[in-house]
């Protein structure tokens, strides 16, 4: 498999312009790769697209918005990047290696904050990077490497869930048992959150959402 097989799907959230940082830094190193912006409002005038990248319209909803980026895409292998995400070489070394030699199932990065928040969201990155090595929950956050074939297996993301969609998904994709891989190299994404609403704030609602999503899923799982 090559990196033209691949599809990056982007969810912007409205009045949001992180995004344009990542495509220019996705275009200095993938321009061969097809890129899927899913915004929920109409493309910005004031930007000139490079030719591999689209954007779409989508209602609000970052499941919603991911499906939509996941029907429309033309690759064989989905990469869910978050809009204010920052990319490097590693990143893209790795992730061509992957495609060349893996096994269907869905592949991530490990997580670092900017220094745009506090300090101390180096120890939620910590965490974040503990739980997805020691228990394979990785967050969207952490760039989703989904194969086309598991993700319309698993229906994508559910769309009725206002948050946790990308827990659910993990927890579905581990009970189908398909492969889920951490692989070298770290993405970096914006810690503005904890700097808005407070680091004690965040870090313990992200717990606890963490915890109730996780068994929530599982409950779902048993009742079908």
């Amino acid at each position: 498999m090559q990196r033209s097989d691949l599809s990056i799907i982007i969810p912007v959230a409205c009045q949001d312009t992180t995004w344009k940082l990542v495509i220019t830094e996705l275009e200095s190193c993938l321009s061969e790769v097809e890129i899927l912006i899913i915004g929920c409002e109409a493309a910005p005038q004031d930007f000139v697209f490079p030719a591999n990248v689209r954007w779409q319209t989508s209602r609000q909803g970052r499941a919603l918005q991911m499906n939509t980026g996941a029907r429309l895409a033309r690759g064989s292998v989905f990469w869910f990047v978050h809009a204010d995400t920052r990319l490097n070489a590693r990143i893209i070394e790795s992730l061509t290696g992957y495609l060349k030699h893996h096994t269907p199932g869905i592949a991530f990065f490990k997580l670092r904050f900017a220094d745009d928040g506090p300090l101390l969201t180096r120890l939620n990155a910590w965490m974040a990077n503990v739980r997805s090595s020691l228990f394979k929950l990785p967050f969207g956050d952490q760039g989703f490497v989904i194969d086309k074939s598991v993700f319309e297996q698993l229906h994508g993301f559910d769309e009725t869930l206002r948050i946790g969609e990308d827990l659910d998904f993990i927890v579905r994709l581990n009970a189908s048992g398909f492969q889920n891989t951490q692989l070298p190299g770290t993405l970096k994404t914006s810690a503005r959150r904890y700097r808005q609403q407070g680091w004690v704030n965040t870090t313990l609602r992200h717990l606890w959402l963490t915890c109730q999503l996780t068994y929530q899923a599982k409950q779902r799982l048993k009742l079908t």
